[in-house]
């Protein structure tokens, strides 16, 4: 069955999430909240509170909204998108010795945190007291809620963690139900639902949820070997290698898919997928070799898939982003999962 075009998104779209039953979406300017695929969708335009010249990607979170400036926090209600019910915080009277905000190198993953129970985390950088730049990114993390239509801080956080004596990018930061887990250079951290950061790998991983557990890929470097495989449960905690493999194992190309710089792993109907531009994947695993069969894109009409999500357990949605010349863009495409992965 080909992939439908959704007509309710007329803008390329970032990336899509459903959160307890009900469709959020995101453009690089716009929040879609409580989105459908067929019908006209209202959305929060959120270009006033974005920087001009960085490469952002909104969180989604059906608690509240988070934005950045050049030295701004910006957190507002979900759908109200108002000059007068933003709260901005100053990061220089957060912490005065902040610098900029860190630009995240993957192109799919999170700029900025947001849980399930709304604390956020924010990367950034900031001298040593010497006056030096910090080697290792710092973190603010907020305990937030709506309260009577505003956003209100409720436990605020600065995490300065000396983890290199060199200087070091952030490759990575994913959102999960239990912890957000940030990849800095060859290391990953984990930071729980109060703001504490915990070495969890001593190398790049790539993490997603399948089913009640946390599967990660983990390598020292882009294409090297071995690649690694552990699970755990939801908290991510006391990881268990569950498989080591060898470039006999893994084809060239699938290995570098599977490389450090994009979170580009989903699980649908607890089976990873990955998406790779216009291509979409089926992870394969045994315990003998890894493989990356692709799936059919037949009416995805050459698009640049930006993420995929399965909705009410029986569709499969990808949203897609738009070239500026594209005047019949549209953000997303779906298919029912039945008709998704083909037999085993």
């Amino acid at each position: 069955m080909f992939w439908k075009q959704s007509l309710s998104f007329p803008e390329g779209l970032i990336r899509a999430k459903e959160i307890n039953g009900k469709l959020y979406a995101a453009s690089e300017i716009r929040i879609y909240s409580e989105a459908t695929l067929w019908g006209i969708n209202k959305y929060s335009d959120l270009s006033p509170f974005l920087p001009d010249n960085f490469l952002y990607r909104l969180p989604i979170s059906d608690k509240h909204m988070a934005t950045i400036k050049p030295d701004e926090l910006i957190l507002m209600p979900l759908g109200k998108p108002f000059e007068e019910d933003a709260l901005v915080l100053k990061m220089k009277d957060i912490d005065p010795g902040f610098f900029g905000f860190n630009q995240i190198v993957s192109r799919y993953g999170d700029q900025i945190g947001i849980d399930p129970k709304g604390n956020v985390l924010v990367p950034y950088q900031g001298p040593k007291n010497t006056g030096e730049w910090k080697y290792t990114p710092s973190f603010l993390w907020l305990k937030t809620a709506v309260i009577d239509g505003k956003v209100e801080i409720l436990e605020q956080k600065l995490i300065k963690e000396e983890f290199f004596d060199n200087w070091v990018s952030i490759y990575g930061l994913k959102v999960f139900e239990n912890f957000m887990r940030v990849t800095i250079a060859n290391k990953t951290f984990d930071f729980d639902q109060n703001g504490n950061m915990e070495l969890r790998f001593e190398s790049y991983t790539k993490s997603v949820q399948v089913g009640n557990e946390i599967i990660t890929f983990a390598g020292d470097g882009w294409e090297t070997f071995p690649l690694k495989v552990y699970k755990s449960d939801l908290s991510g905690k006391n990881p268990e290698l569950i498989g080591t493999y060898n470039s006999g194992q893994i084809f060239k190309e699938d290995r570098s898919r599977l490389g450090i710089f994009d979170d580009n792993i989903s699980s649908i109907n607890e089976t990873i997928v990955l998406i790779e531009r216009g291509s979409i994947f089926r992870l394969s695993m045994s315990n003998k070799a890894i493989r990356l069969l692709p799936l059919d894109k037949v009416g995805l009409k050459g698009a640049n898939v930006t993420s995929i999500s399965l909705l009410d357990n029986s569709t499969v949605f990808v949203t897609t982003g738009c070239e500026a010349t594209d005047k019949n863009c549209s953000g997303g495409y779906y298919k029912p999962l039945d008709k998704f992965l083909p037999p085993r």
